[in-house]
């Protein structure tokens, strides 16, 4: 009797569990990861752009706003492999999936987390454009 009892309560207690993906924490997530499976891309046309605006640079000082671009491509990229590092740190890839609950705990984190993400394409598109106006006409 006991174990069916504990069987009985076990079920219960299971059935009203939320799915973790029906929760504003995940949904919060998936703003979040949106904003960077957007801007991930992006890194390629980085790593592009140092190439073609750095050789141009050290071939030529006087060449300041190429310099500027490269240290702001370069920097915007540091940002973003900060970012992702600190993020897998922070949550869990159960977290990230949707396979468990985001904890209460983690609300301003998660916050901060949409908030520097938005920051970050901000600064990648930036800079994108910025060295993508000093390649034109090449």
């Amino acid at each position: 009797m006991r174990i069916l009892l504990l069987f009985v309560a076990l079920s219960a207690a299971l059935s009203c569990q939320q799915n973790p993906k029906d929760s504003e924490k995940y949904a919060q997530m998936e703003r979040i990861l949106a904003v960077h499976d957007e801007v991930m891309p992006e890194m390629g046309t980085i790593s592009g752009l140092i190439g073609q605006l750095e050789p141009r640079f050290m071939a030529d000082s006087t060449l300041v706003e190429f310099g500027s671009s490269v240290e702001d491509l370069k920097q915007a990229n540091g940002v973003m492999m900060q970012w992702m590092m600190d993020f897998s740190e922070d949550f869990s890839t159960d977290e990230i999936m949707g396979k468990t609950q985001i904890d209460e705990a983690k609300q301003s984190l998660l916050d901060r987390y949409e908030d520097s993400a938005n920051r970050l394409k901000n600064q990648m598109l930036g800079a994108i454009d910025k060295a993508q106006e000093l390649t034109k006409g090449e």
